[in-house]
């Protein structure tokens, strides 16, 4: 009552007038996230019984998460997930170094190369996925029309056809994606180091290796670090290019996680269990994530 009284009669202290100037902003949050993820948590442990709205949800304690475990589905859909992350990590982000250091090479039209090399990232995964399907198409795609001119394909290829094919394809376009965040990201650490260091460098006689491994990866470690969080957590959630491209075929061969939690939510109407799922995804990312960290660390803070 004291605080009401004072708002009304304008006498705040400054932490007081900084709490009231916020409070719009935190009732805005609560009503759009802390709701809905409250609501989350509370139908993961329902069943939810959408088709059969006149029984209403039915609490059924922890079988929604015990499903999951026990489903096989979800974990080949989550090993493709993380077939995509390790993509990501092991082949995206070694490139996107490599073009990092040329880009920060002094030549002609580097600018308009920086830039360029930004554009499939600034791209939504929808427009990419429909661009890409263009390129893939089985009789008309610039892809099929590309290596036949060059004699390296016969005769055309559906690409997205074969399940283990598809499921190459689509990882492609999301490294062609996901590549060009990870390149600028690098260039702006390696614009960071100074120049002092490489001079210093090459009067000792280091070679390009050494300069490598001894200057540049240990200065953009934590550049690393923070990489290696978000693309992990980023790739889990690639949902769009799989939905657009091939909608988790052939065969499921290509769904995702995330496609599968799709599925199972808007077309399966079993929300409960879509639910467990996705929070069953969030614990296997956090402790990922601490993974990262432990193993990490010790070179970020030296």
């Amino acid at each position: 009552m004291g605080f009401l009284k004072r708002v009304r009669t304008g006498h705040l202290t400054k932490r007081q007038f900084g709490i009231l100037l916020c409070l719009p902003a935190f009732l805005m949050i609560l009503a759009v996230v802390g709701y809905p993820l409250g609501y989350s948590i509370y139908i993961t442990f329902h069943r939810m019984n959408v088709a059969r709205a006149g029984i209403g949800p039915q609490f059924i304690g922890l079988q929604n998460y015990a499903r999951v475990f026990q489903r096989a589905d979800f974990w080949r859909a989550f090993l493709r997930s993380a077939l995509f992350v390790v993509y990501d990590l092991c082949v995206g982000m070694p490139l996107g170094m490599a073009i990092a250091i040329l880009l920060n090479q002094h030549f002609r039209l580097r600018g308009v190369a920086r830039a360029t090399i930004l554009l499939p990232y600034v791209l939504s995964g929808t427009v990419l996925g429909l661009i890409w399907k263009w390129i893939y198409h089985p009789n008309h795609g610039a892809l099929n029309a590309l290596l036949q001119q060059v004699g390296l394909i016969s005769e055309y290829v559906a690409w997205l056809a074969e399940p283990r094919r598809a499921l190459q394809m689509v990882i492609m376009v999301n490294l062609w994606q996901g590549t060009p965040w990870v390149i600028i990201m690098y260039l702006a650490g390696l614009q960071t180091i100074p120049l002092e260091l490489y001079d210093s460098a090459k009067v000792d006689g280091a070679s390009a290796w050494q300069t490598l491994f001894k200057i540049t990866l240990p200065l953009v470690a934590p550049i690393t670090l923070a990489m290696l969080v978000l693309k992990t957590v980023w790739t889990f959630q690639v949902f769009d290019i799989v939905y657009v491209l091939t909608a988790g075929g052939p065969a499921s061969a290509t769904q995702v996680v995330s496609y599968y939690i799709y599925d199972t939510s808007f077309r399966q109407l079993n929300f409960g269990y879509a639910a467990a799922m996705s929070y069953v995804l969030l614990g296997i990312v956090l402790i990922l994530v601490i993974i990262y960290y432990r193993l990490i660390r010790r070179e970020v803070e030296y």
